[in-house]
This record gives structure tokens, sequence and C-alpha cells, in this order.
């Protein structure tokens, strides 16, 4: 009896008739969440917009000052609670945020820029520091060459220990640990290095 109430619960109505739909208090009136949502949207739009400005300053940048500017500026841009703002969409087209693509590219153009001296000094350092862990936390850039191949070594390393663990079984473990090592090793070393 009681899936029947449960089951029947939507369509009771009330006093005057008309269907008494009760509304979660965990759930937004879809209103409300809209309005919510778009002006989220118009902020991600505003922060586009003011990230692509100072890529386009840092790429006319001369000085380190300039860059430093620059930089400064696309850092007050990034909204700096994604998560918050991730939870709000209800699906993968409504996002409300910055793409994760639109940030990887942000930083690949700043970082194509890593060879001029001119720009760089202990401050600019610092914030483009500060932008690679917003824009590109797992360091993606650094290790796109070796996560191109990273499949193929790990095959690689997978057979070795096999046939280790099969012809030379009592340095099986050591050689298990080395290989690991082996393969972590330019992960650790960008991340401790840069």
């Amino acid at each position: 009896a009681a899936w029947c109430v449960r089951w029947a619960a939507p369509f009771a109505t009330g006093p005057s008739g008309v269907a008494a739909r009760r509304v979660s208090p965990l759930r937004r009136p879809p209103d409300q969440s809209l309005l919510v949502r778009a002006s989220f949207s118009s902020a991600a739009a505003e922060a586009s917009a003011a990230i692509t400005s100072g890529l386009e300053a840092f790429a006319a940048a001369k000085t380190a000052p300039d860059a430093a500017v620059a930089l400064r500026q696309i850092y007050d841009a990034l909204p700096h609670d994604d998560f918050a703002l991730d939870e709000l969409a209800l699906d993968d087209t409504a996002r409300t945020t910055l793409s994760p693509e639109f940030k990887l590219d942000a930083y690949r153009q700043l970082a194509a820029r890593r060879d001029d001296a001119s720009l760089w000094t202990p401050d600019t350092i610092e914030s483009f520091k500060s932008l690679r862990a917003e824009l590109d936390p797992l360091r993606t850039t650094d290790l796109a060459g070796y996560l191109s191949v990273a499949g193929f070594l790990g095959g690689l390393y997978y057979v070795a220990a096999l046939a280790v663990q099969w012809f030379l079984p009592e340095i099986f473990p050591s050689v298990y640990v080395f290989l690991a090592a082996l393969f972590a090793a330019p992960i650790a070393f960008v991340f401790i290095l840069s």
C-alpha cells in the first residue's frame, strides 16, 4: 500500500482542485537556477574576454613590467571557484565556467614566450607559476612529449618485468621497483623542478 501512496503523491490535488506539487527543499525552483546559471555564464564570458585581452597584452609585451601587468590581468580574470560553478551545471551543454581546453590553450600561449629573457624577473616567474597552477595544474603541456610515448614505455617495462619474473624470480621485486621508478621519474622531475 505504501507504493500506491508514493506513486499517487504527484497526482494529488490541493483544496482548490489544482494538482499540489511538493518541491524538495534541496532543489531550487527552475526559474531561479536558470537565472543563476545565466549570470555565471555571463561571468564566464566576461572572464574569457578579459583573459583573451590579457593574452594579447602578454604577446605584445616587450618588458618585464608590461608582462607582469598582463599576467596579473589574466590571473585576476580567472574564476578561482570552478568546483562551485560546475555544481550548478546540470549537464555538459550547460557549462558555466571556462572550458579546460580554453585554459590549456591560454597556458600554451603563455608558455610559448618562456624563452624571451627580457620578460622574466623573479616576480613574473612567480606570476607565471601561479597561472600555471590555475591553467594547467597537471602540467600536461610540459609533459606532452613524455605522455605521447608513456603508453609504449609502460608496455615495454611491463613485458620486461614479466620476463624477469619468469626467468629470474629472485630479483623480480627490485627490478619491479626500479621499472616503476623509471616510469614515474619524468613526471616527478617535472612536478619537482618546475
